[in-house]
């Protein structure tokens, strides 16, 4: 079978040099039969450091500095939008893959594949504008709604497939008029063999400082993730230390709160690559996956750092036992609780005997092996392209 390109537009796909989003990397990387550049920018949006890649699969691309979500950032996706355009005209590719948030970048590419004739997959790994509406960012019925909106729904029409990261979402596409026979579900997933150490856990405890019951939080320290639920169950968890790695606009606050708090079993650490990652969270006890209460996460979700608890050998603690109904359920890899029942679900890991404790573990090294590889969302993407270019 012929090589074919796919050319990839995505505002924050970071390089694997740096700690973040690298799903689309990761799963390109292992397609078959498939070449891919990738066009992202050179801002990370959580630091606002500029970012270089010695791999030539990535044209970064420069936009504006900007803090919070003001009109600077919406410049900054407009910004990228154009340049993504313009860089993408001089690509080889035989289908063009846009990935949202934000819908800017999707519209560059929508246009790409007008301009070339090449067929256009859409990655929807958010909703918007809904996810903007419930998390108070956006006015309902506001101009600016309006206009995401109607860019939303062209963008699905538009595309020859729609790639989500979970199941949940078809009634809403069924609501704006999409034919759902072209939704391909390729979610979040874990490499085993990069968590696979020779270290101890006792030499990875020692070599990163960590010590006693430890829950670690990995990830953007956003909004809607519930930093305030973990510096309340801190406070409220003296003997559990919390590790929170990662940037973003609501760790400023976290930082503040807990000095303000006096609390000594907090400890914050600056995003890093991936294999640094691995090292981190391989050396502490319970993952924490949490988010403020939202209804449009109750449609589902695939939030990346739940496989990379799963794949590092934690136990998960989760206060989104709704939106990870169709992931994983209570009592099967740790506790899956109710949104206000955090502290409650890490004194259940935390109090855990050792049966249950191995019986999580070996339920997670099922899951990561059947259901959530990497290797096995990468197959699925490359169905979905390869049904593109047929139709």
């Amino acid at each position: 079978m012929s090589q074919k390109y796919a050319l990839v537009i995505n505002q924050y796909a970071f390089p694997r040099e740096y700690g973040g989003i690298t799903r689309n990397f990761d799963m390109f990387s292992r397609l078959k039969d498939w070449s891919f550049s990738i066009i992202s920018s050179k801002r990370h949006h959580l630091t606002g450091e500029v970012m270089s890649s010695v791999d030539k699969r990535f044209s970064l691309v420069p936009i504006p500095a900007y803090s919070g979500n003001g009109p600077k950032r919406m410049i900054g996706w407009a910004v990228f939008a154009a340049e993504a355009f313009g860089v993408g005209l001089f690509k080889r590719f035989d289908v063009v893959f846009a990935s949202s948030p934000q819908l800017l970048a999707p519209v560059a590419g929508l246009a790409l594949a007008k301009v070339t004739r090449k067929p256009f997959v859409l990655e929807v790994r958010d909703l918007w504008p809904e996810s903007l509406v419930t998390g108070g960012s956006l006015k309902e019925g506001s101009s600016v709604h309006k206009v995401l909106k109607f860019l939303e729904k062209t963008l699905y029409q538009n595309a020859a497939q729609i790639i989500t990261v979970t199941a949940g979402w078809e009634d809403h596409f069924r609501s704006l008029g999409i034919d759902t026979s072209k939704l391909n579900v390729v979610p979040n997933g874990a490499d085993l063999a990069e968590f696979d150490l020779p270290e101890t856990k006792e030499e990875l405890r020692a070599e990163n400082g960590i010590s006693g019951f430890t829950a670690v939080f990995s990830g953007s320290h956003s909004n809607y993730v519930g930093l305030d639920l973990i510096v309340d169950a801190a406070q409220q968890l003296p003997d559990v230390n919390f590790l929170l790695i990662g940037s973003g606009a609501r760790k400023a606050w976290a930082q503040e709160e807990v000095e303000k708090r006096r609390l000594t079993n907090v400890r914050f650490h600056d995003q890093v690559p991936k294999d640094k990652m691995v090292r981190l969270l391989k050396a502490c006890d319970a993952g924490l996956h949490t988010v403020s209460p939202q209804s449009v996460f109750d449609k589902g979700m695939s939030p990346n750092k739940l496989y990379d608890y799963l794949a590092s050998g934690l136990m998960v603690v989760s206060n989104a036992k709704e939106p990870l109904k169709a992931v994983i359920s209570d009592d099967e890899v740790g506790a899956v609780v109710e949104p206000t029942e955090l502290v409650e679900g890490i004194k259940r890991v935390r109090d855990a005997d050792q049966a249950t404790r191995d019986r999580w573990h070996q339920r997670a090294r099922e899951l990561m092996t059947n259901r959530f590889s990497l290797q096995a969302s990468a197959d699925k993407l490359q169905e979905a392209l390869d049904k593109a270019v047929k139709r």
